[in-house]
């Protein structure tokens, strides 16, 4: 009896040792396989985030190699064009005393007369419209004409301002026939039957409420416009009733649009988060925003307006890796982004765009920090923003 016991024994002791040792292989194994899945994400995950920062490299050098090109094509256009009215010149003189220089009666040079100043350092977050963001404050820096050419302007309510889109950088686009405008939801039309700063010739036209002139400093200051820092102005003209198609009947009744041109594709609301308030006043305080946004004129809230109607524009640029166009910045597996910046005046505003039932969608502004260009980073009078050329202040 005591044998058969202890054979029992034996005999259990030797199963629970082979079920320990099976145990221990197993988790040995599933632990090994664990830490090869670890090591493999992670080497994965590095060769992403390397991928990731080489390609927004090679991003921001193509934009800078383009926006480069683009100026050096200008600087060639300009001394060609004065080389050929010196060769006309002398012509004429060498030919005869009364004949005239001849010139290429389809090519126009244009010459600057100003530059705007405006709280839009780049084309993300500068308004597609210079009427759906009235409180935009600016000026328009009129140091290349004389100060008896501004006599009379402020006698008018609103300007047409005809300028040049300097900040464009995709040289090839202007080559294209057709677009996708921002709100025209996928649709493609032609080229010169929308407002897109591509085009045959990179000229703008925007009207703009004139507040003051100041003829101390030569500065005309306006309202309302969607403009980018350092816009060249070539001209300005009065805004008259007969500009109003069908003034002084109906204007509704003889002007025609698009169905996508006057769709309502604003989002239903723009919210600060305290945070965002703080750092906002704190910008404004500091002079982030100056001269426009400044303690002396209600900066801030005159500031917090501007971004308002900004945003509520939903600022985020329109690409077709999504559904039928719609806005926000594209990931490889075709989701959007989660948050979103861009640059007003020496600040960064970071938002996010969220849907909720009973509001739609809605942005939130969740940050405001100060950022600063190295000397280098201009081309053209436009900043090239990149994580290694801006500097960042909390």
């Amino acid at each position: 009896m005591v044998n058969a016991n202890s054979e029992r024994m034996k005999s259990s002791i030797q199963t629970n040792n082979s079920f320990t040792l099976v145990a221990v292989a197993f988790s040995s194994a599933l632990c090994a396989s664990a830490l090869s899945y670890w090591l493999t994400e992670r080497t994965r995950s590095n060769e992403i985030a390397t991928l990731k920062e080489r390609r927004q490299e090679e991003r921001t050098g193509r934009i800078r190699a383009e926006i480069k090109l683009r100026t050096a094509l200008k600087e060639c256009i300009k001394q060609t064009s004065t080389l050929d009215a010196e060769v006309e010149s002398l012509r004429a003189l060498s030919s005869s005393p009364t004949s005239s220089p001849k010139s290429d009666p389809l090519c126009m040079q244009l010459r600057a007369i100003g530059t705007i100043v405006s709280p839009y350092t780049k084309r993300m977050g500068t308004p597609r419209q210079p009427q759906l963001v009235p409180s935009s404050r600016g000026f328009i820096d009129l140091d290349q004409v004389p100060q008896a050419s501004v006599v009379g302007i402020t006698d008018y309510s609103h300007i047409w301002i005809i300028f040049e889109f300097h900040a464009n950088t995709d040289l090839n686009t202007t080559k294209r026939t057709k677009i996708r405008p921002p709100r025209g939801g996928g649709i493609k039309v032609g080229q010169l039957a929308t407002r897109s700063p591509h085009r045959p010739n990179p000229i703008g036209l925007s009207l703009v409420k004139v507040e003051k002139w100041d003829e101390t400093n030569r500065r005309l200051y306006i309202s309302g416009l969607d403009l980018v820092h350092g816009t060249p102005v070539f001209d300005i003209k009065p805004c008259v009733p007969w500009d109003i198609p069908g003034y002084p009947d109906r204007p509704d009744r003889y002007l025609k649009v698009p169905q996508w041109v006057s769709q309502d594709d604003e989002l239903s609301e723009v919210e600060f988060t305290d945070h965002a308030l703080q750092q906002l006043q704190r910008m404004v305080i500091e002079g982030r925003l100056e001269p426009l946004y400044t303690s002396e004129n209600d900066g801030v809230e005159g500031a917090r307006q501007t971004l308002t109607e900004v945003l509520a524009q939903d600022p985020r640029s329109s690409h077709k890796g999504l559904k039928e166009n719609a806005r926000g910045t594209t990931r490889k597996n075709g989701e959007r982004d989660s948050t979103y910046k861009l640059v007003f005046g020496k600040c960064q505003v970071e938002f996010v765009v969220e849907e909720t039932e009973g509001k739609g969608s809605f942005a939130k502004v969740i940050d405001v920090t100060a950022i600063d260009f190295r000397p280098e980073s201009f081309v053209d009078g436009v900043p090239l923003m990149s994580e290694t050329l801006a500097v960042k202040e909390s």
